[in-house]
């Protein structure tokens, strides 16, 4: 995947030597973490937010230090101390904001998953060719040190044979949801559910991996909200298959190991894997992560920085395009259609 060849995009990305000015969309937890691993690398300023509650914007602008507050799109896409925007609105907003900033002339980093179906994401992409910027989906497991050292080790298994990637965590918003509310985690106008949330996790591990695979087969849970509580992917590759493990209802995980004719390759989180070990045949074993910041955020902005800096309007190593995100959002679309969840964004 680092290696991919990039597009020429339609009018050439500018050059960015100083430091990459930040806005970010939404005042929710994910937004103020980005912003604190932000600050841990050379080069990246946050300097505005967009909320749609003036009073809300005003207060996380006050907790983190922002001086400017937008409460609407058009003057955040307009503003000229603005150089690249995080989207970490719901999922459903994604593909609107990020075509609009991205024609104004922002470099975009939206929240993983990059847009609610592929033909939205393909918009994203559209909008980013044309206009010569940066999109770039934030998901942090291709730029961390522990998950390079995964796939440096791929070559120690063998021929890979099975493989688990599982991502479970229980959410605290399903109480609500049984309770009889409908919370926006399990709200299907803004695009969410398990597969959205959690499963894109090993889907996506999958995809940069091993690229995208020939055949998706899913089945899943569904909820009363029209979303899914978890569910499985099934990813068929050439003598292989992932099996793809994801639940929002569940309080622990099975774990995740990529097992090949010469040796398995453990990981305690198939998104920010602390422990990785492999172990041999032989019955020899030896710890393979190198460790990480806690800040594990800083690595993927650490990268965005660095490609809008350099003038690289493509990541090159992980690309919006069907090498990429691109790819994952496909997978998701048919894992969701043979499932039954549908969003209001599919049409």
């Amino acid at each position: 995947m680092a290696d991919a060849a990039a597009p020429a995009p339609t009018t050439p990305a500018p050059t960015t030597p100083g430091p990459v000015r930040f806005g970010v969309v939404g005042t929710n937890w994910i937004t103020g973490a980005l912003i604190a691993a932000g600050r841990t690398v050379p080069g990246f300023e946050a300097r505005a937010v967009l909320s749609r509650s003036a009073s809300s914007g005003q207060a996380f602008a006050e907790q983190h230090g922002l001086g400017t507050v937008h409460t609407d799109l058009a003057a955040l896409a307009a503003d000229p101390a603005i150089d690249a925007v995080y989207l970490g609105s719901p999922n459903s907003l994604h593909a609107e904001q990020a075509v609009a900033l991205l024609r104004a002339g922002k470099h975009v980093l939206a929240e993983k998953p990059m847009a609610a179906n592929a033909r939205e994401a393909s918009s994203m992409l559209a909008a980013a060719e044309a206009s010569g910027r940066l999109l770039l989906e934030a998901w942090t497991t291709p730029h961390e040190p522990n998950a390079l050292a995964i796939r440096d080790a791929l070559p120690s298994v063998g021929r890979v044979r099975r493989v688990v990637l599982a991502k479970d965590q229980y959410s605290s918003r399903y109480d609500r949801l049984r309770a009889g509310e409908l919370p926006n985690a399990f709200n299907p106008a803004f695009a969410a559910g398990s597969l959205m949330d959690l499963g894109i996790y090993p889907v996506a591990l999958a995809v940069w991996l091993f690229g995208e695979p020939s055949t998706v087969t899913a089945t899943g849970v569904l909820l009363d909200s029209g979303v899914d509580g978890q569910g499985t992917v099934l990813l068929g590759y050439e003598g292989f298959e992932v099996v793809c493990l994801h639940s929002k209802i569940v309080p622990g995980s099975v774990g995740s190991a990529i097992a090949g004719e010469a040796g398995v390759i453990h990981l305690d989180d198939c998104s920010v894997p602390t422990v990785v070990r492999f172990e041999g045949r032989d019955g020899q074993a030896r710890d393979l992560a190198p460790g990480q910041s806690e800040h594990h955020m800083r690595y993927e902005v650490a990268h965005f920085v660095e490609c809008v800096q350099r003038g690289l309007a493509v990541s090159p190593v992980w690309p919006a395009d069907e090498r990429g995100s691109l790819a994952v959002a496909r997978i998701l679309d048919r894992a969701r259609e043979q499932v039954g969840v549908r969003f209001p964004a599919d049409g």
